[in-house]
């Protein structure tokens, strides 16, 4: 198969999808690989580390988008990419449910859509579970640093000290994200509250790390709670679906100024009603006095770390696609959750039902 590795395009996105590694491995299944030139720089991997082991350097997106049959990205593609990408496959993260525009454009130029974060496999999503950890622990390192009264927070150090109580945080959904932002903030001696719907999880969590405060999440228990949390982590995730909102506008009031709202759910569509992307370069911005963190692609920030990360988790899924094509992807129950789009149908529920959209099992198409 032909495969091409663009770089990545989103603000500030500086992780490339497929390093030398896992190139080398699709180049060893006697697969083609069209590598733009400076793909890999931001994560650490010169144009010779690819074209020494066989890549072909190509100088432009179009170029590699007209020379492959499959594109692999990192993030979503634009709308001018997936008019590069008609009649092709895409492999990344795609995040439809955040999008009907991007939905209607894939569906509209007949891309084969193939999305990491729609594969659950034994109640985990492990092409998306590499990125959750950073993020979860970067979400809150990143909201300590907002804390600071120089970057115009509440000026509370995460710790406190021997004569000062330590801040409050609030973590919002017990999966890969929140159980890392947990750790980062338990491990920082802030006072850590974690809300799940799961009590089993809850009593796991509270067995392994009695430190922290664990209680079912609902309306009422997080609006008790707004009042005294200086920094709430979103971590909600329903795979491939727009997650539920847990903080309205309204509920907002009930914050101390400059309290902050990060939201790792905003790249599926967000968990607080006011959260909107944001990027690296502007992360912030605030509603009624409450500061939000909404970065897309948080994990960015350390791409040499999140695109090794990825690889591992992604390449047995790109090479046993290149490997078999759709003929193997239709055969292999597991490959399949992560199609998305087809033949201009919708293969995935949650999609659907957050667009109001028209679903085709994949089983049917």
């Amino acid at each position: 198969m032909k495969i091409g590795i663009p770089k990545e395009i989103i603000s500030q996105e500086y992780r490339v999808s497929v390093n030398p590694e896992t190139a080398k491995m699709l180049l060893q299944n006697s697969h083609e690989l069209f590598v733009q030139s400076g793909a890999g720089l931001d994560s650490g991997y010169s144009d010779e580390d690819y074209s020494n082991i066989g890549c072909t350097i190509v100088d432009s997106a179009p170029e590699v988008f007209d020379k492959s049959e499959m594109i692999v990205k990192v993030k979503e593609p634009s709308l001018q990419e997936v008019e590069m990408l008609t009649n092709k496959v895409i492999f990344t993260y795609l995040h439809l449910s955040s999008s009907k525009e991007l939905t209607e454009k894939l569906l509209e130029c007949n891309v084969t859509g193939l999305a990491y974060e729609t594969v659950v496999v034994n109640n985990q999503t492990p092409m998306l579970k590499p990125m959750s950890e950073i993020a979860g622990r970067l979400s809150l390192l990143d909201s300590i640093e907002l804390l600071k009264k120089s970057k115009g927070g509440k000026g509370k150090l995460i710790a406190g000290t021997s004569l000062a109580d330590p801040a409050n945080v609030l973590i919002i959904g017990g999966g890969i994200v929140g159980i890392n932002a947990m750790q980062m903030s338990l491990g920082l001696g802030a006072s850590t509250t974690l809300l799940d719907v799961n009590n089993e999880l809850l009593n796991n969590v509270k067995s392994q790390y009695p430190a922290v405060n664990v209680a079912e999440s609902s309306e009422t228990v997080i609006k008790n709670l707004l009042p005294m949390i200086d920094i709430v982590v979103g971590a909600v995730l329903t795979p491939g679906g727009k997650p539920p909102t847990v903080i309205t506008r309204d509920m907002l009031s009930l914050m101390e100024p400059k309290s902050i709202l990060s939201d790792v759910s905003v790249d599926q569509g967000g968990c607080f009603e006011t959260s909107k992307p944001t990027t690296h370069g502007d992360p912030t911005y605030e509603v009624d006095n409450i500061i939000h963190y909404c970065v897309k692609n948080i994990p960015s920030a350390v791409p040499f770390t999140a695109t090794n990360a990825l690889n591992e988790a992604t390449k047995p899924f790109i090479l046993k696609f290149a490997n078999s094509g759709l003929h193997g992807l239709f055969n292999d129950d597991k490959l399949l959750m992560a199609l998305n789009t087809y033949k201009g149908k919708l293969t995935n529920q949650e999609v659907a039902e957050a667009h109001s959209l028209s679903f085709t099992s994949p089983d049917s198409v």
